[in-house]
C-alpha cells in the first residue's frame, strides 16, 4: 500500500523534515517514515478503517513533527572524525614547527628570497579552507563525472606540455600571481576519475581491456614526458589497487598488472636518465661528489642523529633538505624519537583512513577513499625510504612536512574527500531506490 502521493501525509514528512538541519538525509527520512506509516495504515485497514481515516491515526501515532524532527536531527546529524583531524592537525604543527626551526637558522636565506615559515602558514590555512570545503560538499556528486575529470586533466597536462612555463625541468601551470605544480597534483585528479570510472565499468563488456590499458597507458606517457618518475609508480599502483576492489576478476587484473613491467623496461632503456638514477641509488658511492651526494649526504645526517638529535647545528649539507628530504632534516636535529612518532603517526592516519572504508555502505566511496589513502601512504613511505637510502630520490615530499604550496593544499584535499565520504557513511545511495527494490522483490 502505497501512501505516498497522499497530501497530508506529504505535508507531515515536510514538517518533520524541516527540523532536521542536514538536508542531504531528508529523502532518507522521508523514505523511513512513509515506510512506517504505512505498515500503520495497512494494520488500521485490516480492521476495516478508512485509507483516509487510517493515515489520520497513523501520523497521530507517529507523533508530534517538532519532537520527531528534533529527535531525527540528533539521531541523523553527520559524524566527524576527530581522531583522523586530531592527526592532521598534530603532523601539519610538526610540520610548521620543523620549517619554523630551518628558517630561524637561517639555512635557506642565501638559496631563496621568501620566508619558507610564513608562506607554509599561508599555505596550511589555505589548505584548511579547501578542506573544510570540501568536506562539506557531497563528493557522491563525482560519481557520474569520472570521463569528464579524467578527460579535463589530461587536456591541461597536454597543454602544459606544449605551452607551459618550465621550472627545474617540470611544466608549470602558471595562473599570473602562483605557479601550481600541476604535475604533482595529477595523481590526485587522476584518483578521483578512476574511482569514478571503475565504479560505473562493467567489467562484462568486450571493450574493458582496451579502455583499462587506455587509463594506465596514457598518462604514463605523459608521465615520462613531463617527466615525473615518480608519478609513474604511484598512478600505476593506485591503479592497480582501485581495479583490483572494484569488482574485476583476478585473470583480468593480472591481465593488466603485467602491462606496466614490459612498460618500464621500455622506458629504461628508452630513457638512459632513469636508469642512471636508478643505479645511482643502489650505489651511491660509486659517484660520491656527483649523482651520489644527495644520498650520501642524506643517509649520513641520519647516521649522525643519535636518539635526541643534534639539535640547531645542522649545516644545509642535504640539498633540497626543506622539500625532499625534509625527513633527514628533521630526524638530524631532533633525533629517531621524532622520526620514529612521524612514522606512527603516519601509520594511525592510513590505519585510521583505510578503515573508515569497511563502515561506508557507498562503492564509490570506499574507492576514493582506498585511492586517496594510497597517494597519501606511497607518499610517507617513499620520501621515508629515499631519506635513508632504501628508495629512488624523486621529488616526493613528505605530507604535512616538505615546504610546496601545492602538495600542501592537495594533502588537506584528500583528507577533505576522505571526511565528505565519512561524514556520509550512514546515508543510504539512493533511498528511493532501494525502496523500489524492496517493493519488487516483496511482489515476486
Amino acid at each position: 500500500m502505497s501512501i505516498e502521493q497522499n497530501q497530508q501525509v506529504q505535508e507531515y514528512l515536510n514538517l518533520v523534515c524541516s527540523h532536521i538541519k542536514w538536508a542531504e538525509v531528508h529523502e532518507q527520512v522521508k523514505q523511513e517514515l512513509l515506510s512506517h506509516l504505512e505498515d500503520s495504515v495497512a494494520e488500521y485497514s485490516v480492521v476495516g478503517i478508512s485509507e483516509q481515516e487510517a493515515i489520520e491515526l497513523a501520523i497521530n501515532r507517529m507523533g508530534d513533527t517538532v519532537v520527531l524532527g528534533k529527535q531525527l536531527h540528533k539521531a541523523h546529524k553527520p559524524p566527524i572524525n576527530w581522531k583522523l583531524l586530531s592527526i592532521v592537525a598534530i603532523l601539519a604543527g610538526l610540520g610548521l614547527g620543523t620549517l619554523y626551526s630551518v628558517e630561524m637558522q637561517g639555512l635557506l636565506t642565501k638559496k631563496l628570497s621568501i620566508s619558507v615559515f610564513t608562506n607554509s602558514v599561508i599555505y596550511a590555512f589555505f589548505g584548511l579552507a579547501v578542506l573544510f570545503g570540501i568536506t562539506y560538499f557531497d563528493y557522491r556528486k563525482l560519481k557520474t563525472f569520472g570521463w569528464q575529470l579524467f578527460s579535463g586533466t589530461m587536456f591541461i597536462w597536454l597543454m602544459l606540455l606544449m605551452l607551459g612555463s618550465m621550472t627545474n625541468g617540470k611544466p608549470y601551470l602558471n595562473l599570473g600571481f602562483i605557479n601550481i605544480d600541476y604535475i604533482g597534483a595529477t595523481p590526485f585528479l587522476l584518483t578521483v576519475a578512476l574511482a569514478s570510472i571503475f565504479f560505473n565499468k562493467d567489467w562484462s563488456k568486450p571493450n574493458w581491456f582496451v579502455s583499462t590499458v587506455f587509463l594506465l597507458i596514457v598518462p604514463n606517457i605523459f608521465y615520462f614526458m613531463s617527466p615525473s618518475f615518480s608519478g609513474v609508480i604511484i598512478y600505476t599502483a593506485v591503479f592497480l589497487i582501485l581495479l583490483s576492489l572494484a569488482g574485476i576478476s583476478k585473470k583480468q587484473l593480472t591481465g593488466i598488472a603485467i602491462l606496466p613491467m614490459g612498460f618500464s623496461i621500455f622506458s629504461l632503456v628508452q630513457e638512459p636518465y632513469l636508469l642512471d638514477r636508478l643505479l645511482t641509488f643502489i650505489n651511491p658511492h660509486q659517484d660520491p661528489l656527483g649523482s651520489g651526494y644527495i644520498y650520501i649526504q642524506s643517509i649520513e645526517a641520519i647516521r649522525a642523529a643519535g636518539l635526541w638529535g643534534q639539535g640547531f647545528t645542522f649545516a644545509g649539507n642535504v640539498p633540497e633538505f626543506h622539500t625532499d628530504l625534509i625527513f633527514s632534516y628533521m630526524v638530524y636535529t631532533f633525533g629517531w624519537v621524532a622520526g620514529a612518532v612521524v612514522i606512527i603517526l603516519a601509520i594511525a592516519l592510513a590505519v585510521i583512513m583505510l578503515g573508515l572504508t569497511k563502515q561506508v555502505k557507498d562503492k564509490f566511496g570506499r574507492l576514493l577513499v582506498t585511492g586517496l589513502t594510497s597517494i597519501l601512504g606511497l607518499h610517507f613511505l617513499w620520501n621515508i625510504l629515499m631519506a635513508v637510502g632504501l628508495a629512488p630520490i624523486s621529488g616526493i615530499s613528505l605530507p604535512f612536512f616538505s615546504y610546496g604550496g601545492t602538495q600542501t593544499v592537495i594533502n588537506m584535499a584528500i583528507i577533505g574527500f576522505v571526511l565528505s565520504v565519512y561524514r556520509r557513511k550512514n546515508v543510504l545511495v539512493n533511498p528511493s531506490h532501494m525502496k523500489a527494490n524492496e517493493e519488487k522483490q516483496l511482489r515476486l
